[in-house]
């Protein structure tokens, strides 16, 4: 038996979890991103599309499970549209921030909630963070691949068609569904991170509305 069969290198891994609880599976080192598929709230995609189709750009903040609620309403109430999709989705970001906060075992997080409308990160990449999550309320979400289907010596020079081996293995996340992915922060996770992109959406002149968390 050869030395590389008894020590074989396994890539990392996706996971499609049924519940927000099971998020906290990323916490295996060789998960580099759990999906949890969940349909979207009316009330809240209305409230989302409203906001896109207002003044609103979006906002940032530092939280903590106790003071994440406030901030949110405080950042909503600037805003002139008052309706339960309002309340339903700073529930929905709440739960998702405190879940977020249990599992990195962290005090505090950043949060961002985002109008999108250009393609930043179109190129498929990995991130230079511990954990992110990631909901896309309103648009299309966040585009990614199993680690099995990409070279990922091309990820810093490359360009897509290169670095994808395969494109009909690529995934995009629905509207509503959550995610948390593994960036590089550390020496350690370096080659690990979900490889992933934003969906090119300028030339359709569509938006997005983002919500994510980074640790």
């Amino acid at each position: 038996m050869s030395f590389l069969s008894t020590f074989s290198i396994r890539k990392p891994y996706s996971l499609l979890v049924p519940a927000m609880l099971d998020l906290e599976k990323i916490s295996d080192p060789e998960v580099n991103f759990v999906h949890w598929q969940r349909l979207p709230d009316e009330d809240i995609h209305q409230f989302g599309n409203a906001l896109l189709t207002s003044a609103f750009t979006g906002f940032s903040l530092t939280a903590t499970a106790q003071t994440v609620r406030e901030q949110l309403q405080e950042e909503f109430d600037k805003s002139a549209i008052h309706t339960v999709g309002k309340l339903l989705l700073v529930d929905d970001m709440v739960a998702l921030t405190c879940q977020f906060l249990s599992i990195t075992g962290q005090p505090q997080t950043r949060l961002y909630l985002k109008a999108v409308s250009d393609d930043a990160c179109r190129k498929f990449h990995t991130d230079r963070y511990d954990l992110r999550l990631l909901c896309t309320y309103v648009g299309a979400g966040t585009e990614w691949i199993d680690d099995r289907y990409v070279n990922r010596h091309r990820l810093m020079g490359g360009d897509n068609e290169s670095i994808i081996k395969d494109f009909s293995k690529v995934k995009c996340m629905q509207p509503f569904e959550v995610g948390i992915l593994r960036g590089e922060a550390s020496p350690d996770k370096v080659g690990k991170g979900i490889v992933h992109r934003s969906p090119p959406i300028q030339h359709k002149n569509e938006k997005r509305l983002v919500f994510r968390l980074d640790n």
